[in-house]
């Protein structure tokens, strides 16, 4: 599996308040690892619900990738299945479903670290326009 170069300055490991996720990257799929700490929860010793939802939309956004598509959030849908402990390693998996040209369609879920499911989605991705492409390149270095 090979990892994704991340050039973008501020965003991603450089990012300070970030997560400081690696994301990987083999054929149309890209999974990353995490574990959360007390600064991550909602309910005592549970992850926030939100923040699994950012994370899976990440990981699920950075498939366009694969199809040199850079993409935004068009339709999200999330299952929330089992709550995440604090400390627990989690795995990250989402993948290409059907590349439909403007938009693709990506699945995605959260594993605990014994494999239970904790969270599925299926969403929708739409392709940002070339102009705007261009822009975002230009400012995050990476064209």
């Amino acid at each position: 599996m090979q990892q994704q170069a991340d050039s973008f300055g501020w965003w991603g490991p450089r990012n300070p308040l970030g997560l400081k996720l690696a994301f990987f990257q083999e054929d149309n799929r890209v999974e990353t690892t995490l574990t959360c700490t007390e600064q991550h929860q909602g309910w005592p010793g549970y992850v926030h619900g939100g923040l699994l939802y950012a994370v899976l939309d990440e990981v699920m956004g950075r498939v366009g990738f694969t199809v040199d598509a850079w993409v935004m959030t068009g339709k999200l849908e999330i299952r929330h299945r089992a709550s995440a402990r604090i400390g627990e390693p989690l795995r990250v998996v989402a993948n290409l479903t059907q590349d439909r040209g403007r938009a693709i369609e990506v699945q995605g879920v959260i594993q605990a670290s014994d494999g239970t499911l904790l969270l599925e989605a299926t969403g929708v991705y739409m392709r940002v326009p070339a102009e705007m492409r261009a822009q975002m390149e230009a400012q995050i270095g990476g064209g």
